[in-house]
């Protein structure tokens, strides 16, 4: 199966689920885990990934003894086991939507084999403080067309 990748708008019911897109459900069925990620938002993570991502973080020479730390207490042990239930959710520990400031009106954005949930004003605020350097570095690319096979 091919991974897909993209995002959709969802909602956060009063319960703390948030219903996953369907297009992305297919791919996030079984055992699941969800952890803090990163710049306010939570992670959807499949059991492949989520060895990798431990793996990655616990093993790394790029972090000093303080940031494997930091991570391990983080995202390591904040993580709980999930499944999506039958309509598409999947329940948000309150810890993990306040830490997001989720609200009902969520994005969800689908990396593969993560699923990352914000809270839709906080991912516009986050695009919008990121918008600035971006096109400063694709301007480097000058008067050529970024999508030509150049």
């Amino acid at each position: 199966m091919e991974l897909i990748t993209g995002s959709g708008e969802s909602t956060l019911d009063d319960k703390g689920r948030v219903s996953i897109p369907v297009r992305f459900r297919e791919q996030f069925q079984g055992e699941l885990f969800i952890t803090r990620g990163q710049e306010r938002c939570v992670w959807i993570i499949t059991p492949p990934a989520w060895e990798n991502l431990k793996r990655n973080l616990g093993n790394s020479s790029v972090f000093t003894p303080e940031e494997r730390r930091f991570y391990k207490e983080t995202m390591i042990d904040l993580k709980e086991e999930v499944k999506i239930d039958k309509v598409g959710r999947i329940a948000i520990p309150s810890l993990l939507r306040g830490y997001a400031n989720l609200s009902s009106k969520c994005t969800v954005i689908c990396s593969g084999d993560r699923l990352a949930v914000w809270d839709s004003d906080e991912f516009i605020a986050l695009i919008n403080k990121r918008e600035e350097p971006s096109a400063a570095s694709l301007n480097k690319f000058g008067d050529r067309d970024i999508f030509s096979a150049e």
